[in-house]
């Protein structure tokens, strides 16, 4: 953010990490189990006898297990509506047979990560561009920020930091 829009005044600064801190606060909170992390479309391939093959696992650990459905379904480089994320999560739920609580949990677990992760991909691709003088992944960050949006809006109670986000990013969330 900084880097695109000059430095944040104290207050902003102060209020955004506080915001940070509770949507951290509340990903800690959710089950865990190992996460690829980087399960996007990128790195899934068709095997020619028609296996789906995974690849790059260098970041793989245990962490909140919605993590690796937040990379596929709000992957920063295939625009996915909110219809077709929503019928993949039930879809996994069934397959997991999961309780109507345990889909609501997976739900709200999802958004949370979603709003962390499409910041952390938003923020990385600014990186790239400003330190490693690559500008190729910046025509992703706008629809980082779409998603952001999305889960924010569907969150309960994460108004006042969308509200910060609209305030401190131009265009958010576009």
């Amino acid at each position: 953010l900084e880097a695109l829009h000059g430095p944040l005044a104290p207050a902003d600064r102060a209020e955004l990490d506080a915001h940070f801190d509770a949507l951290t606060a509340s990903i800690v909170a959710l089950p865990l189990g190992f996460v690829h992390r980087d399960y996007q479309s990128r790195n899934l391939m068709w095997a020619p006898d028609g296996r789906l093959c995974v690849i790059d696992f260098q970041d793989a650990f245990i962490g909140p297990a919605p993590y690796d459905l937040v990379a596929l379904l709000c992957d920063s480089y295939v625009d996915l509506d909110a219809g077709l994320q929503d019928a993949m999560l039930l879809r996994y739920a069934e397959a997991r047979d999961f309780t109507a609580a345990q889909l609501t949990e997976l739900v709200h677990g999802f958004r949370l990560i979603a709003v962390q992760r499409k910041l952390k991909d938003a923020g990385r691709f600014v990186f790239i561009d400003r330190v490693r003088g690559n500008p190729g992944f910046l025509p992703f960050y706008p629809g980082s920020l779409v998603y952001v949006a999305r889960a924010l809006a569907a969150l309960p109670g994460q108004a006042a930091l969308a509200s910060c986000l609209r305030r401190l990013t131009p265009g958010f969330p576009s």
